[in-house]
């Protein structure tokens, strides 16, 4: 958030201010806030996810009070767990983190933004969020067969069990799980902090880093069409300064 809205603050490529203030008023403030997110936003999003399977379709139906029935407690469940999401989402924790708000008025504040945006849709798409899974998955993996190949090397035993192997490989599965799930947050926490800057302070990303900006742009373009109509007006309006006639 420091680079984004003040680049020129942070003068040392490690450590500055801005980190040591963030990290207190993350430990000391925040606390909470974290705690309390770290607890329910990540079942609360299994839930939306799951919710698809169980949204209302238009459909036609014979039998229309049983339909008409069945489509009320859909709709009802799909907005119950709209109106939890709404409010523990994964935008939560990063506006809280940016913004100091409170987790609840954090992913209200997050989802209203994009909301207002256009980019309910786009911010959704877990891809990145998938990918590095994928490679937790991967390393966790890796991490298992270099548990079986010490087991065998050295003739560990890490267990009483008759299945060395699956202990070893299972040992060092949990260890690659944990490592990278720790490591791959730092950069999901990075994207959201990206994209939640970028949605709702576009102006000072082009005045501060107008390369990025427009490469930033570009990109985003391409994959969502039509996404940066009004950003690209704002910033338009913004770079051409005032009418000579003013």
């Amino acid at each position: 958030g420091s680079w984004w809205h003040k680049p020129d603050a942070s003068e040392s490529k490690y450590w500055n201010d801005s980190v040591g203030h963030a990290l207190f008023s993350a430990v000391f403030y925040s606390s909470g806030s974290i705690c309390f997110g770290s607890l329910l936003i990540g079942p609360v999003h299994l839930i939306r996810q799951l919710s698809a399977f169980f949204r209302p379709a238009q459909q036609d139906s014979i039998l229309m009070c049983l339909h008409e029935f069945i489509n009320c407690i859909q709709q009802c469940i799909a907005n119950c767990v709209d109106n939890l999401s709404d409010h523990f989402n994964p935008w939560a924790l990063t506006y809280v983190g940016l913004y100091g708000y409170g987790l609840l008025d954090a992913g209200h504040n997050a989802t209203e933004l994009f909301e207002k945006r256009g980019w309910a849709t786009i911010v959704s798409d877990d891809l990145v969020t998938n990918v590095l899974l994928l490679f937790s998955i991967v390393v966790g993996g890796v991490t298992g067969c270099f548990g079986i190949l010490i087991q065998h090397l050295d003739k560990l035993s890490f267990s009483n069990f008759d299945e060395p192997t699956i202990t070893a490989f299972s040992i060092g599965l949990g260890v690659g799980l944990v490592l990278t799930s720790v490591l791959f947050a730092i950069i999901s926490a990075s994207v959201n902090a990206v994209i939640v800057c970028f949605a709702g302070s576009p102006l000072e990303f082009e005045s501060n880093h107008p390369q990025l900006s427009t490469e930033m742009r570009s990109a985003w373009r391409e994959v969502w069409p039509g996404c940066m109509d009004v950003l690209d007006m704002r910033v338009d309006i913004m770079t051409a300064g005032p009418h000579p006639l003013l």
